[in-house]
């Protein structure tokens, strides 16, 4: 077990390793965290606003350490492999899984590429949490079958890791499958000869009297929340809360179907056509871990160990998507940001492989079904998860780019910039800047003035009058940004140096790892950045204009 658990560590490690190398901030990054000692920052709204104590702790914490992206990246590593491991040892001695499916299913789960977001600084928070609730499993299992001082303490750290999962606000949804489980186990421990009604009333009644800690934690959670942190302004607006007709329940399950899992086969047919390398890596990778796995694998011989993991995905899949759908909210695979509601579902995708592998090897043995399934899907997982790692840090040295162009200029007569993105029409997949990402990169680059950044092709005509409804809002994350002063456009256009993203990245991992060339010549010669003073075409003009908002050099 040992061996197992360590070549899935380590694979994971290898996998999520571009992690490692991308220190760039995306979208509301820029909001939260600081990319330097002296970049102006006010995360008070996490508090006031947006209800979300635990993130601002976080954040909190790493803007003090002086080095929050390391901080991020450590509690995001975290996460996956204290996840990784607890998943592993809680379903081997619940003997819901031999080893080497064990191995295989969390290898699935924390490698999940439908989550595009495994680079984000800020939703590292996310990752954690979710990791944080197979450590609480984990702590619970061994509570269960403990006794004494040892019980108490072990039921305690887990309610306190489970409270700290709900960061992540859908970790409840999950939290309430792990109920279900103890609840399971209780029954199964009780009298057969009650019957079924009243053994099921039984294991009920003892499930919530013996552990009325856990029956009471989520509501302790959203209680405190909505006492002391209540979502106000926009952010309560955000969230149009009502419970889904059937129609709008089977349309938005067909769109979360949809981005996480079709567009995910999809992406893998054309990555295999049209850029391989990242699957050729993953392939090795895999290959050489099934070398150590393969004496892992064992026949299951319990009953409907087909249909179980099967049926469970199916529910699994419907109940994680149902909050989203009852706050009316729709993921997209075409946004990396709006696959920040996806992390957990790889455990459905994982839940689907095992029932396969478990089918399939009644017709060619436990050994070789494990590597069919198990190994196929872990190959198209690291493989499509890499592109995504490829794809955010080629936007990272494009921000970098810009922001280094920028600090090497003098600011032109204006504070509200619009970016005419080219590389939106660059054959290599690229998505324009949010507002965040370009504001940040103009206080970075000219220091803490009320500026405010969009990209034109991103936004509406009426983005200065949206913004200024946001930033006057109750709460509001966006009260430092001002879009009434002068304007200009930036227009930001490939250079000699641009390539696709696989090439750009394998040229900066050469130029920083093996010191082959310059980074700062690579950025240099990555865009092209011409500064145009004077009204932004296609843009409303702000009724409210500000004369005053003037450049500080």
């Amino acid at each position: 077990m040992l061996r197992a658990t360590v070549v899935l560590l380590a694979l994971l490690l290898v996998a999520h390793a571009p992690m490692l190398l991308n220190d760039g901030l995306f979208m509301d990054d820029w909001l939260v965290l600081k990319p330097r000692p002296d970049y102006m920052i006010d995360i008070d709204f996490l508090l006031s606003g947006a209800g979300h104590p635990v993130f601002y702790s976080y954040d909190t914490i790493a803007n003090w350490t002086g080095a929050p992206v390391a901080v991020m990246v450590a509690l995001a590593f975290a996460g996956i492999l204290l996840g990784a491991t607890c998943l592993v040892l809680t379903a081997t001695r619940l003997d819901l899984l031999d080893r080497a499916e064990a191995v295989g299913f969390a290898l699935i789960v924390w490698t999940y590429p439908g989550y595009q977001l495994w680079a984000g600084k800020a939703n590292a928070v996310y990752v954690l949490s979710f990791g944080l609730l197979f450590v609480g499993a984990w702590l619970l299992t061994l509570a269960f079958g403990a006794h004494g001082l040892r019980r108490v303490l072990l039921r305690v750290a887990a309610a306190l890791v489970f409270l700290l999962s709900f960061a992540l606000n859908s970790t409840i949804v999950l939290y309430a499958f792990v109920v279900l489980g103890l609840f399971v186990a209780i029954w199964r421990n009780g009298d057969a000869t009650h019957g079924f009604v009243r053994r099921t009333w039984l294991a009920a009644w003892r499930c919530a009297l013996g552990y009325p800690e856990l029956m009471v934690l989520p509501l302790v959670y959203w209680g405190a929340l909505n006492v002391w942190f209540k979502r106000i302004g926009v952010y309560a607006q955000h969230y149009g809360a009502h419970f889904p007709t059937l129609g709008e329940l089977a349309n938005g399950w067909k769109a979360f179907f949809i981005t996480s899992y079709w567009d995910i086969v999809v992406g893998a047919l054309k990555m295999t056509i049209q850029a391989p390398a990242p699957l050729v890596v993953a392939a090795l990778l895999v290959g050489a871990a099934l070398l150590l796995w393969w004496s892992e694998a064992r026949p299951t011989t319990a009953k409907y160990t087909v249909a179980a993991p099967l049926l469970l995905a199916v529910v699994l899949f419907l109940a994680l998507s149902f909050p989203y759908l009852v706050a009316g909210l729709r993921p997209s695979s075409l946004h990396f940001y709006e696959s920040r509601h996806l992390l957990m579902f790889g455990l459905p995708s994982a839940l689907v492989l095992l029932g396969l592998k478990r089918w399939v090897e009644h017709v060619i043995g436990p050994k070789a079904a494990f590597a069919l399934v198990f190994g196929t899907g872990s190959v198209l997982s690291i493989g499509l998860l890499l592109n995504t790692y490829i794809f955010m840090q080629a936007r990272t040295l494009k921000q970098e780019a810009l922001a280094n162009d920028l600090a090497n200029r003098a600011q032109p007569a204006a504070t509200v910039f619009a970016i005419d993105d080219g590389f939106v029409d660059y054959p290599s997949r690229h998505v324009p800047f949010g507002l965040a990402e370009v504001t940040g990169m103009l206080r970075l680059a000219w220091g803490d003035q009320p500026f405010f950044g969009f990209a034109l092709r991103a936004e509406r005509p009426t983005i200065l009058q949206e913004m200024e409804m946001a930033r006057t809002a109750p709460g509001s994350a966006f009260r430092h940004f001002d879009p009434s002063g002068p304007q200009a456009t930036i227009l930001f256009q490939p250079g000699p140096g641009a390539a696709p993203n696989q090439a750009l990245v394998r040229k900066y991992y050469a130029c920083r790892l093996l010191s082959r060339c310059d980074v700062s010549q690579l950025l240099r010669q990555l865009a092209e950045v011409t500064i145009k003073p004077g009204p932004i075409a296609g843009i409303v003009p702000l009724d409210r204009p500000k004369a005053d908002a003037m450049p500080s050099r």
